[in-house]
């Protein structure tokens, strides 16, 4: 528990800190903040920042996760001026430091952002002023970002083409080949699958709305979009209520490939003779055991451990992956039949498909 200190006042007059802290800023809201021309500093933690950042910006944290935790303590059982007075001790040793991580952005507009829009890009803000910097503060900070994103994406129902098959037929390779496409898995960072995180690092559920966001903000209101089938999940992360309800109501295209293409697919884009690869892959297997059974799991051990990764692949589409394709789909009515054998073929049939429905 902290001592309530005692500052000696003067009526009418404010401390050096005060009257530096004191005054008007020039400030931008969330839209102006996020125009190409701005270059956006998070002085959040970086423990913050990695939970969720307005995408494009950079992290320069002011102080660490214990600071930060320290200084609020102190402006809830002391005060304010207790609180900037330690935030002001704790960064003045580092100050030349963090200039000098700065000064090479110094020709470019900066917008100054915290959590609230508070003390720690005020404070930045005011000094970055003082040195020189053309810079500005975030009104509200990353919440007002995040209020701003949330309220878009509550209301964004597109029109949709909406690419089915099964897994490796090629929709994620199509997605990234196809103009007007929103690749929802590399937003995601996962393949929307049991291995699906395997070599990638999955986004949260804060950074992949934002780019999410970042995508579409963008894009007119009544363009159609490719997008690949999904859940309402993806991995660890839930795409938007009203973005779900339009790939319900969207073109639906079913792609078909023969097990030999898809295989081959899963292969080129898995890499398994890769070390890490295996290691991950080797460490998800018994996850599998109540689908497919103790001695299915160990066959498919030793088909890692013998390189025989076509039958590996091979064993878990045909008893994983496709019977529970075919349950999840079996009531779907599509709109397009494709063979996707060859992909390149088979994007000019979307393409068309696309101009056909616009």
């Amino acid at each position: 528990m902290y001592r309530r200190l005692k500052y000696p006042e003067k009526p009418g007059r404010k401390s050096p800190l005060q009257t530096f802290l004191q005054g008007q800023l020039p400030s931008v809201c969330v839209t102006e903040a996020l125009q190409p021309f701005n270059t956006l500093i998070d002085v959040r933690t970086s423990e913050e920042y990695h939970q969720g950042a307005i995408p494009r910006s950079l992290n320069h944290p002011l102080f660490d996760k214990l600071e930060r935790s320290l200084i609020g303590s102190l402006y809830r059982q002391v005060g304010k001026d207790a609180a900037i007075q330690r935030g002001t001790s704790l960064i003045a040793p580092q100050l030349e430091h963090f200039l000098g991580s700065l000064r090479p952005l110094q020709s470019k507009l900066l917008t100054i952002y915290c959590a609230r829009g508070g003390m720690r890009s005020k404070s930045l803000t005011r000094f970055l002023k003082s040195e020189g910097f053309r810079v500005q503060q975030l009104e509200g900070g990353y919440k007002a970002y995040r209020r701003h994103v949330l309220e878009f994406l509550k209301g964004y129902r597109p029109s949709l083409i909406v690419l089915h098959g099964r897994t490796g037929v090629g929709k994620t390779l199509l997605i990234r080949s196809l103009p007007d496409s929103l690749d929802l898995e590399d937003l995601a960072q996962h393949r929307s699958s049991i291995f699906g995180a395997v070599h990638l690092q999955p986004r949260t559920q804060k950074n992949f709305e934002a780019l999410f966001h970042s995508q579409i903000s963008d894009k007119p209101k009544k363009q159609l979009i490719f997008v690949e089938g999904e859940s309402r999940k993806v991995g660890r992360v839930f795409i938007p209520e009203a973005f779900a309800e339009a790939m319900k109501k969207g073109k639906k295209v079913l792609l078909k490939a023969s097990m030999e293409t898809r295989v081959r697919r899963i292969l080129d884009e898995y890499h398994p003779r890769d070390e890490k690869t295996l290691l991950q892959i080797e460490e998800i297997l018994p996850t599998l055991r109540e689908s497919l059974g103790k001695s299915m799991v160990e066959h498919l051990r030793n088909c890692l451990v013998q390189e025989k990764f076509e039958e590996f692949i091979q064993i878990l589409l045909e008893k994983y992956y496709d019977p529970r394709y075919e349950h999840g789909m079996k009531d779907y009515q599509y709109d397009l039949d494709l063979s996707a054998e060859d992909l390149e073929q088979t994007q000019h049939d979307l393409i068309r498909f696309h101009s056909l429905q616009s």
